[in-house]
């Protein structure tokens, strides 16, 4: 059985680190023999690395390593493009060969945890908190430390990331990483109703001014279950004015505001809330609650069965299939186009950006007027403890980060075949914000590296992730950004709410129960005791507690802010 952690090679190859980091001409980054570590490494810091310069530089030995990664799966032109990413490595990292195997969400949630429990040696893999969780993968030792390959191989991504966002993904119980975010910015927590403009004229010529009115007290200034009522009791004069009008389409999309309303009301911090249990939002007395049985989730729910039995949500909506109904998209209206979304607005073009999306002008009513800085383990890359090449990984990983030539290939494929430069800093695909399993090729730009060596597509804005950087100098810090909750008390209490609220939540979400929604409301709230969670709340309660009285903490807010 593999040790779940460093490999013994890692020792040898580090007798000769100073060379593979340091070797080349002094005009370039690297040259064919040696490694490129790209960003601000410093191939002069010492003169033990000139002197291994002089005296010859020591070739890596050939290795094949493979790197899985999320994504559409398998397209037409994958092997060519990943044969020529292959061949533009070599500038980087010679003598490296990366087999590349992209799978879909669901089936890379499904074949994860199959690979660590054979020991498959897989030595470099995305990882989402959404897909295969981060924290568990840690607890159960099987990702491996990164502190010591990244100081050998990865300086480049130590320069790009910074010390204090790296510091900020260590995991706290032994203070070591496990992953290296995919940076796409880390601002983040600004949500937005998104309204096509010309729907939104059809509810009156002050609706948006009138509904930016009552969202800004409801979520900032909130202080009675009236203030989310009056969000409700606004969005029902849109979706009344579209119906009036024939313009109702779809209505409101699968879930939508199930998973971006925040309907629990719980803090926009992930790591104080799962499971519906949590802080509510700038409640600085950190007080632990089951949402689901709070006045504010009845609220929500009431208005959600309303708004199902008036139309506004499909009368189909509990048989669709997942993702059958989307925004508005290329300015075309169909009867699956929801007429409504939220997301989040994180930078001042972004109304820009989603018009640019939806071939038609959108408006949007903020939510949030500051955002967070966040952590990043959304999408990250991590090695597996059962890796057998960890060490020519973080050489590939650090040369994605910092060599955009490099990047760009593996993202987006061929100029001229795959996309078109259209000579002003801009290019055209062959689909649209991403590349789908039918393009003939296109991964997703947020899965490896960092969105800064990203190229400016027909579904981007130009300066956004520019814009992000500078919006992070600035962000509220939460000062609970760093704490992790230790599942391990309550695993069976877990395992049960995972599966009651995988019964019970879109049946409020989409609002399908109409009359019957405070009895099955009800249900799932007793269900959901007898499940223990109390014990749940309690558990969590405690570690808050802990973690606040350490921290010396006061305030919902960091002091550093």
């Amino acid at each position: 059985m593999r040790k779940k952690g460093l490999s013994v090679a890692l020792a040898a190859l580090m007798t000769a680190s100073f060379c593979l980091a340091g070797c080349g001409n002094e005009d370039s980054e690297s040259s064919s023999g040696g490694v490129s570590t790209g960003g601000n490494e410093t191939s002069q810091e010492s003169s033990t690395q000139t002197e291994s310069s002089e005296e010859g530089e020591q070739e890596l030995e050939p290795v094949t390593i493979q790197l899985w990664i999320g994504g559409p799966g398998k397209q037409k032109d994958s092997d060519k493009v990943w044969e020529a990413f292959n061949e533009k490595l070599q500038e980087y990292v010679p003598n490296t060969t990366v087999e590349i195997t992209c799978m879909t969400t669901a089936e890379y949630k499904e074949k994860y945890p199959q690979m660590l429990a054979s020991e498959e040696a897989v030595d470099l893999t995305w990882i989402a908190s959404w897909v295969t969780g981060s924290n568990q993968l840690i607890q159960d030792g099987n990702l491996m430390a990164l502190d010591e390959l990244v100081d050998q191989y990865g300086q480049g991504i130590k320069a790009e990331l910074g010390d204090d966002i790296l510091d900020m993904h260590r995991y706290p119980a032994d203070n070591k990483l496990y992953y290296l975010i995919s940076w796409q910015g880390l601002y983040s927590n600004v949500r937005a109703f998104k309204i096509p403009t010309e729907l939104a004229q059809l509810a009156g010529d002050t609706w948006l001014e009138d509904t930016q009115k009552v969202v800004t007290k409801w979520w900032n200034d909130y202080s009675s279950t009236d203030d989310l009522q009056a969000v409700f009791d606004q969005l029902d004069i849109y979706f009344a004015a579209l119906k009036e009008n024939d313009r109702l389409y779809s209505g409101l999309t699968q879930a939508t505001f199930g998973a971006w309303l925040y309907p629990n009301r719980l803090s926009s911090e992930s790591s104080l809330q799962m499971y519906n249990v949590g802080v509510p939002h700038m409640d600085n007395s950190f007080t632990v609650i089951d949402t689901i049985q709070s006045d504010y989730y009845r609220v929500y729910a009431q208005n959600m069965a309303d708004f199902y039995k008036k139309g506004y949500i499909r009368s189909d909506i509990a048989s669709l299939e997942k993702n059958t109904l989307s925004f508005i998209k290329g300015g075309e209206y169909t009867p699956n186009t929801s007429v409504i979304d939220v997301h989040n607005a994180l930078t001042d073009n972004t109304a820009e950006m989603y018009s640019a999306t939806a071939g038609v002008d959108i408006s949007l009513i903020q939510i949030e007027n500051e955002g967070y800085l966040s952590r990043g383990d959304a999408t990250a890359m991590a090695i597996p403890y059962c890796a057998d090449e960890p060490e020519r990984a973080m050489m590939v990983l650090n040369a994605l980060y910092t060599e955009p030539e490099l990047y760009q290939l593996l993202i987006y494929g061929f100029e001229g075949e795959h996309y078109t430069d259209n000579g002003d800093g801009t290019i055209t695909t062959d689909y649209g914000a991403q590349g789908t399993s039918d393009s003939s090729y296109g991964l997703w730009k947020w899965t490896v590296g960092t969105c800064k060596n990203s190229l400016v597509t027909q579904a981007d804005v130009a300066g956004y992730y520019e814009e992000l950087q500078e919006k992070e100098k600035d962000a509220i810090i939460s000062s609970f950004v760093n704490f992790t909750f230790d599942d391990s008390n309550v695993t069976d209490v877990i395992a049960s709410l995972k599966a009651i609220d995988g019964e019970y939540k879109s049946m409020i979400d989409n609002g399908y129960m109409g009359d019957e929604w405070e009895a099955t409301l009800d249900k799932w709230i007793a269900e959901r005791k007898a499940a223990g969670v109390d014990r749940l709340i309690a558990e969590l309660q405690n570690q808050i507690n802990a973690y606040v009285e350490e921290n010396h903490i006061t305030s919902w807010i960091s002091s550093e802010n």
